[in-house]
């Protein structure tokens, strides 16, 4: 019998995959992108319930928002996109704490390997860290 972690195992292929192609190409496939969204919403649904999931993704979508009009130049419409897929996954506090850790692997990664190029890959960075995320939600909900 699977525990009730085994959903948060859904995650890896989508983020995996939208991390790889936003190192490589600097893009991200909007296909990804919903199955990403798509899978969030299961795994939040099945883990928290349907309630709680809505009011995550209302208050985190609300500070996505109005964090968007401030950086407005910084952050593409992927990278929006893709936090906009994870937020049923996070209670806002959370939230904040994924952004912040995917931000600083972000700035880790460019210092060390992509000084070459303008932009950051965000989406790759944050893919990553919910890679990790998840694999740590699996393991304490196993263990």
């Amino acid at each position: 019998m699977f525990p009730a972690s085994y959903p948060y195992l859904l995650l890896f292929l989508p983020a995996a995959v939208l991390a790889r192609d936003d190192f490589r190409t600097r893009r991200v496939d909007a296909s990804w992108l919903a199955v990403l969204g798509t899978v969030s919403v299961g795994v939040s649904w099945h883990t928290l319930g349907w309630r709680t999931m809505m009011l995550q993704t209302a208050g985190n979508a609300a500070l996505l928002l109005l964090r968007r009009l401030a950086v407005r130049h910084s952050v593409g419409s992927g990278d929006v996109l893709f936090l906009l897929a994870v937020a049923p996954l996070f209670a806002p506090t959370e939230f904040l704490r994924f952004l912040i850790a995917a931000c600083v692997v972000a700035l880790l990664r460019w210092v060390c390997c992509g000084r070459r190029r303008r932009t950051i890959p965000f989406v790759g960075a944050a893919g990553i860290v919910l890679i990790g995320w998840a694999a740590l939600q699996f393991l304490r909900l196993w263990l």
